[in-house]
């Protein structure tokens, strides 16, 4: 009962769906009527406590609720050396102090104990995986782009090249104590304290040039990383650099390792945005994306195959990102009608 009122509630609570594996895990297991009250669960029930306080303190805008059309495309990737990726802004966000208008790269070498935990062919018992890894990489993103730009109350669309990270993002949710349910707890409240609506899409890997690259070519200073993606931007545009702050790294590296995150270790604050030119004093008109963005009965999915023409730089140019969200590889399903009891039914 607990469970299905919160999620009745999580429609108009950004962040809340993501912090519910631990209690799905927990009513998944339970025997007869009675239901393990774990460390998880307990952790969930403090997430949302925490949400109440955040609730007190402001109030819900429904730009946080509802998708605008897109204000930045993002292309994600990791790989077992370390993740990447790189952020095109449109007109309607507002750069942080210390950055502009371009878009924006990244890239994080994994520490050698966690690749040293990664399952391969010659370490089966490893704990963590490689779509784990993907999941981390998506976090740091977002990451990226909110301590580069003013994403409040703005949509954004993140696009990854892993198909377990990508319905993983969208669920926001798994019945399971491993990596994934530590991970998509940290998107949920990093969600809602940089007050976001995440739109997510997949992107074939041979089509995510530059988010490979940015994820396993450490062998590359800066420069000349920069220097090889140029072929990939649209008119060879520069790209500003950004590195992930040790708080956040420690708290994605602690979701890997299955240890309990306090919400504040992923709290870094941003940048104040940065003043308006003169020219552009008045802020820019959004709009509310057309909806719903979701396949009709009848259509059907197209097949998930690896191809190298899906990469397209007029997709990346400021004009074409607010239409990002009507040309999804992968459309987000209609809403269902809530069951009336929430967990395994009995008998």
């Amino acid at each position: 009962k607990v469970l299905g009122e919160l999620r009745s509630m999580s429609i108009a609570l950004p962040g809340a769906r993501n912090l519910f594996s631990q209690m799905q895990l927990a009513l998944a297991n339970k025997v007869g009527g009675r239901v393990a009250l774990t460390k998880g669960v307990h952790q969930a029930i403090e997430d949302f406590r925490w949400i109440l306080n955040d609730i007190t303190s402001r109030p819900t805008r429904i730009a946080e609720l509802v998708p605008l059309l897109a204000s930045a495309l993002g292309h994600h990737d990791a790989s077992g050396a370390g993740a990447g990726g790189i952020w095109f802004p449109a007109d309607s966000l507002q750069n942080r102090e210390g950055y502009d208008h371009r878009p924006v790269v990244w890239r994080f070498e994994w520490p050698k104990f966690i690749v040293d935990r990664l399952v391969t062919s010659q370490n089966p018992n490893g704990t963590i995986t490689n779509s784990d890894l993907e999941l981390a990489g998506g976090l740091l993103h977002l990451e990226a782009l909110a301590q580069t730009f003013d994403i409040r109350e703005r949509t954004v669309l993140s696009k990854t090249d892993n198909l377990n990270t990508l319905f993983w993002q969208r669920k926001g949710s798994t019945t399971t104590d491993r990596v994934p349910a530590h991970l998509l707890r940290l998107f949920g409240i990093h969600q809602r304290y940089h007050r976001y609506v995440p739109r997510h899409d997949y992107l074939s890997g041979p089509s995510n040039p530059i988010a490979d690259a940015l994820s396993r070519d450490f062998h590359l200073a800066w420069k000349e990383m920069l220097e090889s993606l140029g072929e990939y931007l649209p008119r060879k545009q520069p790209c500003q650099v950004w590195e992930p702050s040790k708080m956040v790294v420690d708290a994605v590296i602690d979701a890997l390792l299955r240890k309990p995150v306090p919400p504040t270790k992923l709290l870094a604050e941003p940048a104040q945005p940065a003043p308006r030119l003169a020219c552009f004093d008045e802020a820019p008109t959004l709009e509310w994306a057309d909806s719903p963005f979701a396949k009709g009965s009848r259509t059907k999915l197209g097949v998930f195959t690896k191809s190298s023409d899906e990469f397209h730089k007029s997709d990346l140019t400021k004009p074409s990102i607010p239409s990002s969200l009507g040309k999804l590889k992968v459309t987000y399903g209609s809403i269902k009608r809530r069951p009336p009891i929430w967990g395994p039914s009995s008998g």
